[in-house]
């Protein structure tokens, strides 16, 4: 009826039971994207990203790209001087390129699996944080 939102989108790719967001079997949904286009062009896009797997356990979080933006550091795979993939023969060893984000999202997988209370805790602390993103990019969109 022409009122998806957002959060809407978020939620369907959250669904587990329709085979959208998949966490078994050796595959898991490896990272969702949900943008706001506005049709103002003067207004900005924002793209909320996961950037961590199975976005029914990960946090939605808002970019908004524009000229000069600053890379973030805890989501940048982190760089090898003798990076396996830049040698000849290549691949010959492998290395961690896990970001700081995925790694602190592994941590809490683990703790959400081992103890559930407390993992259900973290969930709606971060669950609140992707709240206050939503709610920056309606004030910004208005």
């Amino acid at each position: 009826a022409g009122h998806i939102t957002a959060e809407t989108l978020m939620s369907i790719l959250r669904d587990k039971a329709s085979g959208i967001c998949v966490d078994s079997e050796g595959f898991r949904t490896a990272g969702s994207m949900v943008s706001v286009l506005p049709r103002d062009p003067a207004l900005p896009c924002v793209h909320f990203f996961t950037a961590t797997p199975d976005p029914s356990r990960s946090v939605f979080k808002p970019f908004v790209f524009v000229a000069g933006i600053k890379e973030v550091p805890r989501v940048r795979s982190p760089s090898f001087p003798q990076d396996p993939a830049k040698q000849i023969p290549r691949f010959r060893s492998s290395v961690d390129r896990r970001h700081e984000l995925y790694r602190g999202h592994q941590a809490a997988l683990e703790l959400m699996e081992q103890d559930p209370e407390r993992g259900r805790e973290l969930l709606e602390t971060l669950r609140e944080l992707e709240k206050q993103g939503l709610e920056g990019m309606k004030e910004l969109l208005e």
